[in-house]
Order: structure tokens, then C-alpha cells, then sequence
């Protein structure tokens, strides 16, 4: 869903020519117990469709990215009075299918977009939980005051966080709705901090749901003072959980939207369902780093499942009426029992109907697939051409949790297990200070990564758009790793040589080698022929002799084809000494009474080595990085490619990468481990302390957090697209963008392990474009500048204390044995835990500058430039400043409610701004150079109980006084103005009906007492107003009074909400009538005698 201000924003912003998106969020959730890293492993991640939605909402779009955005539209409403436009559509992220992912009810890779949700990642325990819950527990300053010892031992409070029974960890809620996306958590003490700054306002509320204190609803108020209701709630259980933290409110969906007055809204109704969710499983493996049998290796591995209790959408009313209905297969779906995929979509208005119809199966690996879209209109759901979708079919995706994906989820052909074969800096290894991990292959693989993608979609028009997708790419040390390392020289080299052998040849075989053995040495030596091959008389065999660059011959051996009774293979075995090192020696064989002899002759020695070292590089490089983005999206109409995109993601020097990587995976982690012989010596706690390591704990899943930017794991420096059409070369732009290179994710190499921290803010921001022609000539630059500021938290340490979080993992273990042969077994009972503290990071980015320059070819530059500034307390754009190529000067400066709290009507403009319309424009101000050509102010009133309305614009041109412009005269409860008068000019009044947001007459030339006077009362308009389905008859009799008016004007209006205007009748009676096809396209017009003046007619191609 998608929501639009259409109240008028004082906002200047890029505009981007290809609109290309986004990201995907996949988090996993693993067993609670046991494990080795619980602030890690104990997260449980939202439901399918929430994650579905949250796929689109969290990753904003972005050309750094090079993913493509697909949607299908599906109906727009827009409130005139109610202030917002809404959007409902299909949407679908074509970054790729990961192995692990779960189809939405809308099909693999797709979200519907409508209504919105507030949903959360669980870390831990869930926050709100009474006394041990992050919002209500004081959480230990270092490891020294978590680790208590004068209590039983599961009672210490470590301990207790390790069960799942108290929470280390704030839980990540994301939202989406508006069109507008991102995350928040919640602190001690009542703090709230938005991970992205903005100003918006959040109201929390805890009621008690399943006889357990939860979070039932979340109201959010934006910047214009509208509130967003999100109370119907998600409940997840984790299965074969125990405690009181297994049960919790997982999402809370939008129910309503109310106007800032809060007498309209928009309201949406949702059924209840019930599934359950395999969130995999992991693996953690702990292996001593040394043989001396203190340690034991111990391998953990659980999986975790949860029942939802989830909702899904049925219903949407809005303001006047036009009602939105989402129904669902009566069949379960066959991936994921318990729900259902999503059939229809109807818009309806009494007997006035349209929608679509989604058709689906489960051609991707079994997982429900989105086929095509089809437009129905009418009762009967008559039908058009459709919306037809292709999925790249040539690989095949894996099974979920399979272990055939890649570092980053994506499908490769892995066969070797989750836990990558990797060359680790730890001790007690074969390669100097890198010791070798064996495992799987978790290698990017470009071709099966494009398994499950879209590679086509048509239109009903019969045209359609083509998608080559790519594996992304990124130029990153992790990715090309080379490590010289010295090792140590084996005693034996083993070498062989297999060749051919040719009895129409003599000799059979003449083969030279290299002895790189040591002087004074002696070589074992085993050849072994195929008596087999060719045709024996008597006395067969292969005499065979070595030589050396002197020709002189040092041995000479046969193998008799009679002396072994294995009829397939004879070998002969002998020793050599005295070889030179470094010199050519030759072996030459002789067939012995055999003819058509044509076969291979294999040849083995040892070479004796001197020992000592030797410089090896260890070497891995990965060409791919997990992800798609586009390389060719083509356009084709009546058959034939109309326009071209291509794209390049590479340096000026045209070959290198521009992607950076924010993710680099690590699975492995050193650390000490201690045992604790006595579980009943009551003694301080201690431990040695984190150096020395002897334990190397490895997992199936990265320990860092996935650092993902403008919805991919890479984000390029550089983009250019080529642009052409029906052959030719229309030309190119070339885009420069903010990536994690320019602020790379802070990881810090601790243990426990904490989140990675990167400014999510500050990627993908456009900075330089280059418009080129079809010849090559630049013709056009824009340059962007930013300045990124974080969140002033970070410097007030309450305020960082409310926020402040800990991982934890244990490293001293109870044993069990003879306290004379203590070892240590990280499967045990824990009794010492190492700590680690972090916040989180927030900040936002501003835009500051932008410089455009225009060339043509003789004729001097024109450059313009437009500087931009912002309040840093409230963070709108306060002034907007142009500098022309005269060196002019134009500035523009806008007022906020907060800027006039200290002026006359003070008390007016504050309770706006407690009402949190922090972004309602009060005036403007225009200069060139310095001085102060004109000025706007629109004074405000409290017109009636949460209403705050302008009373007039007055407006001030330099040197004359200040003049007022326009009153508004008069609005109605619902904040709808009713009157108005221009100056100098006559009253204008407004009768709305239809729930609020149709004019059904303009009145001019009348006040507005008259009007309401004339059509029976206050009561009467306002009941008038709220009838959300009258009939034309019946608005034309409540208006025909107004034409009774003496002098007044009267313009009047019907309408079907759903498709528009239904009639129109002018001031001097005269009415034009519109009517709309099946699926609400206007059909035809006609004048007020009933003659068609205007027809339209509908086609679609084949």
C-alpha cells in the first residue's frame, strides 16, 4: 500500500528517470537452546506475508542497486478533503530468490501493497515482558556484574538470560504504510528512537492478551497531524517452547487512517488465520584448536518452528463509500499449510464493480507461483487480456534450508554442508598463521542464482518487458583473497606422468621429466601397463629404460605380460639412486612381441625432499556477490523492441567492479574456554580472560548482521545506462551514488559478537549524473551534495543507557568428571559469561547542494546552482536558495507552525505543533539578492475541536503594505472548507457530499448562512455529507433550493465514486452526462438532450 499527501509540501527532491529498487530482509530464527552465541541465535523473525511487505518497505528504491520495479497497479483512490491519495498494487522484488524464502498469498516474490503493518524481530525475550523484558531490566555494566555467584546458578543472571528467561536485547520494529518505510526500537524509560530520524510521533498501548501483558496497538501521527491506527495484532508461539516469553504480538496491521481533526477516516477490516512457519535450523560447532585432551568438540544444531495466529486483509472502506474486497482461495495452498493464496481484488460502489484476478500454481520448486493478473469488471466479473509473468526455468531452486545456497542465501550447488571451506587466522594450523576449515562451497554461482526470476512480463496491450538479470559483482579484498603464508616442505614429493604408448612406433614411448629431488637420494618408481591392449603371440611384455640428457641409460626393467595374474594390470616396481636434482631424464619403452598395441602407461615416483619451508599463497576468489540487478531490460511493442536499457556497473576504467561490499560473512570465531570442576564451591566469579585462545566455534550462519543498503547487499559507485530505440542509439547517462565505500559498515572484532553498525541512510544517494548524446557529447551534469548527520542520543549518556543492549556467550563449563582430569565440554552447564555492550545508530541525510550545468558545443557553460537548508531540530526544509548563471541570487524561505509559536495567535500555532503538524507550511518569504521582494502569511484558527484552519493569506510585495488576499471564511466539522471569498472579489461557498470528499455544488455570489439556510439546516448538510451512495435524483433535489438564491451562481455536480463524474450542470442549467464501460473507463458523453458529443473505445491487441 502506498499512501500520498496531496496537501500541498514545500519539499524539493531529485527525480530519478528509471525507477529501480530495492532489497530483500530474510532473517532466520534458530533454536533457543542450546547454544554457544544466544544473543545471536534467539531472534524470531516475522511472518511471511508481514516479511513480504516489509521486503518493499524497509528497502527504498534506488538506481545504485540496478533492480528493476515491478509492479502491477491495481486501484487508486484519492480524498480531495480527506487530504491523502491511496494506492493499491501488486508489487514484485526481482533481486533474486533465496533458497530459505517463503512464498507471500500473493506468490514467490511478490506483496500486496494495501493497508500497512507494524511488525517485529524478537531478540531475545519480547520487550514489553513484565520485569524481565528490555524495558523494564537494568542490564549489567560488564561481565563481572552478570556473572554473580552468590546465588544458585540458575538463578544467576546471565544464566537466566541464556534460558530465554530475561532480555539482553531491545526487538527491531519495522513499519511500513504511507509510502513511507523503516524501524524503530524502543527504549528504558519511556524513549522511542527511529533507527531512520524523521518526526514522526508513536503512542503505544499494553493490554493483557492471552493473560500475559503485550502490545496490542501502536497509533503513529506523521508530520501533517494525521494518525494511523495499527490494533489488529499477530500473535506468534514458538513451538515446544516453554517459558513466559513464547507467546508474544508479533505485527499490528492498520485499522485506520483519521484527518487531523479526527471526524473522517479510512478504515480496514481483516479475518483472522492460522498457520505454521519452519524457520530452519542451525549448527554450531565447537573444535579445540589443540590435541592436548583439555578440550572436547562438541556440535549443537536445533531448528525452531512458530505458529501465527496471523490476520489478512478483507476489506477497505474508505471515505465515501468506495469499498475495497481481497478474497482468498477456499483451497489451502499446498507450501504452507494453514493458509491461502489470494484470488480477487473487487473495487465496488453500489451496482458498480472492477477488480482483478490473480491465477496461480506451483511451477517454482513447489512454491506458489504467480501466473498472471486479469481485469474483471461488472457483477459478473467479465474479463480482459491479462498481466502474464515468466520465470527464468533453466535452474531449478533448491528445497528450503537446503544446503545449496550461497553466502547470502541465494541458490548455488553446494554439497559439502552450511559451514564454508575457509583459511582462518587461528593457531594449530598446516598454512603458517591460517589454519584450513573443511566445509561446503558457499561461492556465489551466476548461473543458478537466477532460478526463480522474472524474465518476462506482458501487458494486456500484447506488449510485454523483457529482464536479463546478472549476478552482482563487487571489487572487495574479502572477495579476492590472497595470503602468502610460509610452510613447511612434506619429505616426499609424489609425482606421475600417464602416456600414450604406440606399438606402430619405436619405441613405444619417449617421455622426458624433471627430477627436482634431492642429490644422493633414492627414487621408488611403479609403472603399470594394460597387458590387454594389443595382439600377443609368446613372450609379450614392455621393456622400458631411463636415460639420462647424456643418453647414457641408468636402468633398464621389463614387465613380462605372463607375470601377474591380473589380466587388466601389471605393474613393475624398482628403486633408483643417484638422480641429479634439476636434470632431464628420459623413459622410453619398448613393446615386446605385441602388435596394435595402443594404450596409456602410468608412471609413479617419490622424490626426496630436503625439508625446510616454502611460500605458498592461499587463494579464493569470488567473481559474484549474492543478488540480481539488471544488465538488459527490453521494451517490445507490436512485436518489435521499442526502447533498450542497458547497464554497466563498472569504474571509468570500464573493467573494474563499481559495487562495494558491506557483508563480509564470518563464521568462525576464537575464543578461550575454561571448566569449572565444583558446581558447589561458592567462589567470585572469574575467568582467565579472552587471549589464548584454544577453541574455534563455528556456525552455519554468519556472526555479523547482513549490512544491506537500498535493498541489495552491494551498492554501486557507478551506473551507466544506454538507452536506445528500434535499433539506434539513443544515448547514455551515467550516474555516480553514495556506497559502503564511502562509509564502510563498522565491524568490530569482539566476542560475543554485536551488530554490525552502518549508516543505512547514507547509501544509494545519487550524487552525480551525465547526460550524454547519441554521438558521445556530454550535454548535461547535475551534481549533488549531502551531509549526513547521526542522532544526538549518542552524546547523552541516559539516553544511551536506555538503549544500550548486550550479547552474551559462556566460556567456563561445568565438568562433571574427576576433578584431577578436567576437560572442558562447551555442551554442558555454563558458568562464567563474557559480555558485550552496543547502541544502536540512527541519523539521516540531508540534500544540500545541487549544481546543473548545461553545455552546447561553441557556446559558454550555463550552470545553475540550488542550495538547500534545513531545521536540524525538526529536519524540514526551511529555505531553498538559486543561483543562476548571472550570478543572481533567488531565495525562498518557508515558515512552519513551530517558527510562529512566538508571535501574535502564538497559542494557535503551539497546539499545532503539539498536534505534531510540524510540517504544515504558515508562510513563505521570497529575496533576490539579499533583499526581500515579497512575502505570504496564511494566519490560523482553531475553527472547532481539532480542527486548525487557515483564517486568510496576506501577502507583501516590497515597499507597499502588507495585503490580504484570500479569507476563508467558514469550514465544516470535518475540516472541508465551505467558504471563501478572493479579495475584492464575492463570496464562494461549497456543498460536499459523499461522505466528504465530492463537490456537489458551487455556490458564488451567496454566504454561506444563506446556503445552509436554503438547503434546511446545519444538521441537514452535515447528514447530506455523510450519505456516502445517494442517488443522482436525490442530489439533485437536495440542491435544487440553492438556485432560489438571489444574484448567486450555482454549479453543480453527481458522481459514481468509484469511476468519477456522473453529471455536471452549469450555471445556466445546462448538464453533461459521463458514462463509464464495465471496467470504469469513460465510455461516452453527452449533452443534456441526450446526443453522444464525445465516445471512447476500448481495444487491446490480438
Amino acid at each position: 500500500m502506498s499512501f500520498r499527501q496531496t496537501n500541498s509540501e514545500y519539499t524539493n527532491v531529485i527525480r530519478v528517470i528509471l525507477m529501480m529498487s530495492m532489497f530483500f530482509l530474510n532473517t532466520e530464527s534458530k533454536s533457543q537452546t542450546p547454544t554457544l552465541t544466544p544473543s545471536i541465535d534467539n531472534v524470531v523473525p516475522p511472518s511471511p506475508n508481514v516479511s513480504a511487505i516489509n521486503k518493499f518497505g524497509n528497502i527504498p528504491v534506488g538506481q545504485s542497486t540496478g533492480i528493476p520495479n515491478i509492479s502491477v497497479p491495481v486501484y487508486s483512490w484519492s480524498g480531495k478533503n480527506f487530504g491523502k491519495s491511496f494506492e493499491i498494487g501488486l508489487a514484485y522484488h526481482n533481486g533474486g530468490v533465496k533458497v530459505n524464502e517463503m512464498a507471500s498469498n500473493v506468490g514467490l516474490g511478490w506483496a500486496l501493497n494495501a493497508g500497512g503493518v507494524i511488525s517485529r524481530t524478537m531478540r531475545g525475550v519480547y520487550d514489553e515482558l513484565p520485569q524481565t523484558g528490555f524495558l523494564y531490566q537494568n542490564l549489567p555494566a560488564s561481565s563481572y556484574d552478570g556473572n554473580t555467584f552468590d546465588v544458585p546458578v540458575q538463578e544467576r543472571l546471565f544464566n537466566k538470560m541464556n534460558d530465554g528467561k530475561v532480555d539482553t536485547q531491545n526487538d527491531i520494529f519495522s513499519y511500513s504504510f504511507n509510502g513511507r518505510s523503516g524501524s524503530f526500537v524502543l527504549g528504558r524509560n519511556g524513549d522511542i528512537l527511529f533507527l531512520e530520524q524523521n518526526k514522526l510521533k508513536i503512542e503505544k498501548f499494553i493490554d493483557i492478551i492471552n493473560g500475559k501483558e503485550m502490545f496490542s496497538k501502536f497509533i503513529i501521527t506523521d508530520e501533517y497531524g494525521y494518525r494511523f491506527v495499527f490494533q489488529d495484532y499477530e500473535i506468534s508461539s514458538r513451538v515446544g517452547g516453554s517459558g513466559f516469553s513464547n507467546i508474544f504480538t508479533s505485527s499490528w496491521y492498520l485499522t485506520s487512517v483519521y484527518n487531523p481533526t479526527g471526524n473522517d477516516s479510512i478504515e480496514f477490516q481483516y479475518e483472522n488465520t492460522a498457520f505454521r512457519v519452519d524457520n530452519g535450523g542451525s549448527t554450531t560447532h565447537a573444535m579445540p584448536l589443540f590435541a592436548d585432551g583439555y578440550g572436547l568438540p562438541a556440535d549443537m544444531s536445533g531448528g525452531s518452528e512458530t505458529d501465527i495466529s496471523g490476520k489478512r486483509l478483507k476489506k477497505i472502506t474508505f471515505t465515501d463509500g468506495n469499498t475495497v474486497d481481497f478474497y482468498y482461495d477456499a483451497v489451502q495452498r499446498q507450501d504452507l499449510t494453514g493458509d491461502f493464496l489470494l484470488k480477487k481484488i473487487k473495487i465496488s460502489k453500489g451496482e458498480a464493480s472492477h477488480g482483478v484476478q490473480l491465477v496461480h500454481d506451483y511451477s517454482l520448486s513447489g512454491r506458489a507461483t504467480l501466473r498472471s493478473v486479469m481485469r474483471i469488471g461488472g457483477v459478473n466479473d467479465i474479463t480482459e487480456k491479462p498481466y502474464i509473468f515468466e520465470y527464468f526455468a533453466n535452474e531449478s531452486l533448491p528445497p528450503r534450508f537446503s544446503q545449496q545456497q550461497d553466502h547470502w542465501g541465494y541458490a548455488n550447488w553446494n554439497n559439502g554442508g552450511n559451514l564454508p571451506h575457509e583459511y582462518f587466522p587461528a593457531p594449530g594450523g598446516a598454512f603458517g598463521a591460517f589454519r584450513e576449515f573443511g566445509g561446503g562451497d558457499r561461492d556465489t554461482d551466476p548461473a543458478r542464482i537466477l532460478a526463480g526470476s522474472m524474465v518476462r512480463m506482458t501487458y494486456p496491450t500484447g506488449g510485454y518487458t523483457s529482464f536479463e538479470m546478472e549476478a552482482n559483482t563487487a571489487k572487495d579484498n574479502w572477495l579476492e583473497q590472497n595470503e602468502t603464508v610460509s610452510v613447511n616442505l612434506p619429505p616426499f614429493t609424489e609425482k606421475s606422468l600417464n602416456e600414450p604408448l604406440n606399438s606402430d612406433q619405436y619405441p613405444g614411448a619417449n617421455i622426458p621429466f624433471v627430477f627436482n629431488g634431492e642429490n644422493n637420494t633414492t627414487s621408488s618408481f611403479e609403472v603399470t601397463v594394460n597387458p590387454l591392449a594389443g595382439n600377443c603371440s609368446f613372450g609379450c611384455g614392455i621393456r622400458f629404460e631411463i636415460y639420462n640428457s647424456s643418453n647414457g641409460m641408468l636402468t633398464s626393467e621389463q614387465i613380462n605380460f605372463s607375470d601377474s595374474a591380473n589380466p587388466y594390470l601389471i605393474t613393475r616396481q624398482f628403486n633408483l639412486f643417484g638422480l641429479v636434482k634439476e636434470q632431464t631424464y628420459y623413459f622410453r619403452a619398448y613393446i615386446v612381441n605385441v602388435t596394435g598395441y595402443y594404450d596409456y602407461i602410468s608412471i609413479k615416483w617419490k622424490e626426496t625432499n630436503a625439508g625446510g619451508t616454502s611460500n605458498i599463497t592461499l587463494r579464493h576468489v569470488q567473481p559474484y556477490v549474492g543478488g540480481l540487478r539488471a544488465k538488459k531490460i527490453i521494451d517490445v511493442s507490436e512485436g518489435q523492441a521499442s526502447k533498450t536499457l542497458e547497464y554497466d556497473y563498472v569504474n571509468e576504467d570500464g573493467v573494474t567492479s563499481s559495487g562495494a561490499l558491506g557483508f563480509r560473512p564470518v563464521y568462525t570465531q576464537l575464543v578461550r574456554y575454561q571448566h569449572k570442576s565444583d558446581p558447589t564451591l561458592v567462589e567470585n566469579p572469574w575467568y582467565q580472560g579472552n587471549f589464548d585462545y584454544n577453541y574455534a566455534i563455528r556456525s552455519t550462519s554468519p556472526v555479523n548482521e547482513m549490512a544491506y543498503a537500498v535493498g541489495s547487499p552491494v551498492t554501486y559507485k557507478r551506473v551507466v545506462e544506454t538507452s536506445a530505440a528500434n535499433g539506434l542509439t539513443l544515448g547514455k547517462t551515467v550516474r555516480y551514488f553514495s556506497n559502503f565505500s564511502d562509509a564502510p559498515p563498522v565491524v568490530q572484532n569482539i566476542f560475543p559478537a554485536i551488530p554490525t553498525q552502518f549508516a543505512s541512510w547514507a547509501y544509494g544517494l545519487l550524487q552525480r549524473e551525465e547526460f550524454y548524446s547519441a554521438t558521445g557529447e556530454l550535454v548535461k551534469k547535475i551534481e549533488h551534495s549531502y551531509l549526513s548527520h547521526s542522532d544526538q542520543f549518542i552524546n547523552d549518556p541516559q539516553r544511551v543507557e536506555n538503549f544500550r543492549s548486550i550479547s552474551i556467550a559462556p566460556v567456563r563449563f561445568l565438568w562433571h568428571g574427576s576433578p584431577f582430569t578436567p576437560h572442558v565440554t562447551p555442551n554442558t552447564e555454563p558458568h562464567y559469561f563474557l559480555s558485550s555492550s552496543f547502541a544502536p545508530v540512527s541519523g539521516r541525510t540531508e540534500l544540500v547542494q545541487s549544481i546543473t550545468t548545461e553545455l552546447k558545443v561553441g557556446e559558454s557553460p550555463l550552470t545553475s546552482v540550488v542550495g538547500y537548508t534545513y531545521d536540524q531540530n525538526e529536519f524540514y526544509l526551511k529555505e531553498t536558495s538559486l543561483i543562476n548563471s548571472k550570478n543572481q541570487e533567488r531565495k525562498s524561505v518557508t515558515e512552519y507552525a513551530k517558527d510562529r509559536i512566538g508571535g501574535s495567535n502564538g497559542s494557535v500555532f503551539s497546539a499545532m505543533y503539539l498536534k505534531n503538524m510540524v510540517k504544515q507550511s504558515v508562510g513563505e518569504r521570497q529575496y533576490l539578492n539579499g533583499t526581500e521582494l515579497m512575502s505570504q502569511r496564511k494566519d490560523f484558527a482553531n475553527w472547532s475541536t481539532g480542527l486548525y484552519a487557515p483564517t486568510g493569506v496576506y501577502t507583501q510585495n516590497q515597499g507597499y503594505p502588507e495585503e490580504l488576499r484570500i479569507q476563508f471564511l467558514n469550514y465544516d466539522v470535518h475540516g472541508a472548507l465551505v467558504s471563501v471569498m478572493h479579495d475584492n472579489g464575492v463570496p464562494m461557498c461549497y456543498v460536499w457530499g459523499y461522505g466528504g470528499d465530492h463537490l456537489l455544488a458551487k455556490v458564488s455570489n451567496a454566504d454561506y448562512a444563506s446556503v445552509v439556510s436554503a438547503l434546511g439546516g446545519s444538521q441537514a448538510v452535515e447528514n447530506f455529507r455523510n450519505e456516502r451512495n445517494p442517488s443522482d435524483a436525490s442530489v439533485n433535489l437536495f440542491i435544487t433550493s440553492l438556485r432560489n438564491l438571489t444574484s448567486a451562481q450555482v454549479e453543480s455536480f453527481t458522481y459514481n465514486t468509484l469511476v468519477g463524474m456522473t453529471s455536471m450542470t452549469d450555471a445556466k442549467g445546462m448538464t453533461t452526462y459521463y458514462h463509464y464501460d464495465t471496467f470504469g473507463r469513460l465510455e461516452f458523453v453527452k449533452d443534456q438532450d441526450g446526443h453522444i458529443v464525445k465516445q471512447n473505445t476500448y481495444h487491446y491487441k490480438n
